[in-house]
């Protein structure tokens, strides 16, 4: 029950960062502020103009951030009226999407090779039923 929990989560976390990622691709294009945290995890932000407002946007979970120290000024996609879902525009290609799909595709293959390798053991483990 547990692996089932956990292969759920995994979904439910990585398939809506990709598709994220793929709603900003053609989006609006702005220049940003960048605040770190841990940005694998979701916690880190941007904070950039829209319309003469202000706006402070999480970035998804799994966003490459690599090299970017809060402060610094990065470029970040959104889609058209939805500011609040911006992505840095280097983490919109196709690769960061691949990245973010194999995770659950391999927690499913792992979880699908656990319940195979259980069944066989627990049919090894019966004693052979004499007919």
């Amino acid at each position: 029950m547990a692996v089932l929990a956990l292969l759920a989560l995994t979904y439910a976390v990585f398939v809506p960062a990709a598709w994220q990622r793929v709603q900003a691709r053609g989006g609006t294009p702005s220049s940003a502020t960048f605040h770190g945290g841990s940005c694998l995890l979701g916690e880190c932000a941007v904070t950039f103009s829209v319309a003469g407002e202000r706006v402070t946007a999480g970035l998804p979970v799994g966003t490459r951030a690599g090299g970017h120290d809060s402060g610094d000024t990065v470029t970040v996609r959104h889609p058209s009226g939805e500011p609040g879902r911006a992505v840095l525009a280097d983490d919109t290609g196709r690769g960061s999407v691949a990245l973010l799909l194999a995770a659950p595709l391999g927690a499913t293959l792992a979880a699908a090779a656990w319940a195979v390798s259980r069944a066989r053991s627990e049919r090894r483990a019966r004693p052979a039923q004499a007919s």
